[in-house]
């Protein structure tokens, strides 16, 4: 089950077109609802921490759904063609902002918010859980992950180094209709590159003809795989502290380091490549410490690199992009690598039940993530609005050492937290090789 370069580079376009959404979601979110939109940090908190925890439902059943459905592209690769439209549409709404009262505006921000994550949800589950069935090599799903992260960040530096700019040109003065038409574009661009992956991609492992199985039943076999509970854990847990640092930085750089547009594309895009460059430099490490050693290693590197940001200060700009730098480098290590080990659980899963539900596992695993968006940006809207944050002003001593405590002690702590929980995992590679050879003898002992 080789993949050639076309098809690792056809699905990674598919996350270059999810991350114009991920990268916005992840660094421009609160800031758009706080200086853009008009509504308190609070507000805006508690309003994501409702859409993503609520969003993890319907998460868990979409997977459910994607692993029974049945066409001649697949089960999970229609969903590239179905949902891309869906998701532009609520892309688009989701970054308007009506010239309503301040009430209204707040319910328009839970409905649009709300439907984005469910069009996302539902185009981006199936995209995941693509990447268990392209191929059981685990060498070939390291790499396939790491060409996805790469290509991920490419949308990611698009997003987020242009994001601010074309605001500024679309809008002409006014915000509010600059970040609408940015997101217009976004989206268009979006829709062609889901559209582009459907084409490059094929599935190739599928579960046993026979296979009839139930919800509760999934669920049953889902909560009895120990290995899958470790990565839910560390979704939860890792993903709360990366929106907690993600939410910040763009109020690190502009209300703290002062930057100007210009410096903090430049920052974005050092930071993307550095991401790539992880992301692409994955065998690597796994090849001289093995998968779980080589995750584990890279959240300890990031933390140790988040956490001098606490005490650097605004003339220190080497020091910001040095730190920056080596944190990405490793975080792309992390991100190829976290995909890759869910779809090990998903082989552990077929291997020790006989059962084969690779949409249940993928949906559940974002299911935590979304758990952790909602909790990582309530806790930064809490933080900012404790720590006495106000939008479109100089802020305080106070309100600085709140938005410095976001980007740099905060998450260390938690990377190092999640370093912590993964020392348990136990799909090593002797074990991963055992799984893969006899599963590939049950399929051809099927004629499959």
């Amino acid at each position: 089950m080789k993949l050639s370069i076309r098809e690792k580079a056809g699905y990674g376009l598919g996350d270059t077109a999810s991350n114009f959404v991920w990268a916005l979601m992840m660094n421009f979110i609160m800031f758009y609802y706080t200086d853009i939109f008009g509504i308190t940090a609070a507000a805006a908190g508690t309003m994501l921490l409702f859409a993503h925890s609520t969003d993890g439902v319907a998460d868990f059943l979409i997977g459910a759904m994607a692993d029974r459905t049945r066409s001649r592209w697949g089960r999970f690769r229609p969903y590239l063609v179905w949902m891309c439209l869906p998701l532009g549409i609520a892309f688009v709404l989701t970054f308007t902002t009506p010239d309503w009262s301040d009430n209204s505006k707040l319910v328009y921000a839970w409905v649009t918010y709300n439907l984005l994550m469910l069009s996302y949800s539902a185009i981006n589950i199936p995209y995941g859980a693509l990447s268990g069935v392209m191929t059981d090599d685990p060498i070939e799903r390291t790499s396939l992950n790491s060409y996805r992260m790469a290509f991920a960040q490419a949308g990611g530096i698009i997003a987020n180094t242009s994001f601010l700019w074309l605001v500024k040109v679309f809008g002409k003065g006014d915000q509010a209709e600059g970040a609408r038409w940015t997101v217009f574009l976004f989206s268009g661009i979006a829709v062609v590159l889901f559209l582009v992956s459907f084409l490059a991609t094929r599935e190739r492992i599928h579960p046993p003809a026979t296979q009839k199985t139930r919800l509760r039943e999934d669920i049953g076999t889902l909560f009895a795989n120990r290995h899958w509970l470790v990565m839910f854990v560390a979704g939860i847990t890792g993903i709360t502290f990366a929106v907690i640092r993600g939410s910040g930085i763009i109020y690190y750089l502009k209300s703290y380091l002062l930057w100007g547009e210009e410096r903090i594309a430049a920052f974005f895009l050092v930071s993307g490549l550095a991401m790539i460059a992880g992301a692409m430099a994955t065998r690597f490490f796994v090849a001289r410490l093995g998968k779980k050693n080589a995750f584990i290693a890279s959240m300890v590197v990031v933390a140790l690199s988040s956490a001098p940001f606490y005490w650097i200060t605004p003339g220190q700009p080497v020091l910001v992009f040095g730190f920056q730098v080596i944190g990405m480098v490793m975080s792309g290590v992390n991100a190829a690598l976290f995909w890759a080990l869910v779809a090990d659980t998903a082989d552990f899963a077929e291997w020790k039940f006989s059962v084969r539900t690779t949409g249940i596992i993928f949906s559940a695993t974002t299911c935590a993530q979304k758990v952790g968006m909602g909790l990582g940006a309530a806790f930064a809207g809490k933080m900012l609005s404790d720590f006495g944050y106000e939008a479109n002003v100089a802020q305080t001593e106070r309100s600085i050492h709140g938005i410095l405590l976001l980007v740099s002690l905060v998450p260390a702590a938690g990377c190092m937290l999640v370093a912590a929980l993964f020392s348990v995992y136990g799909l090593n590679e002797a074990a991963c090789a055992t799984i893969r050879d006899d599963l590939a003898a049950r399929r051809l002992a099927r004629g499959e």
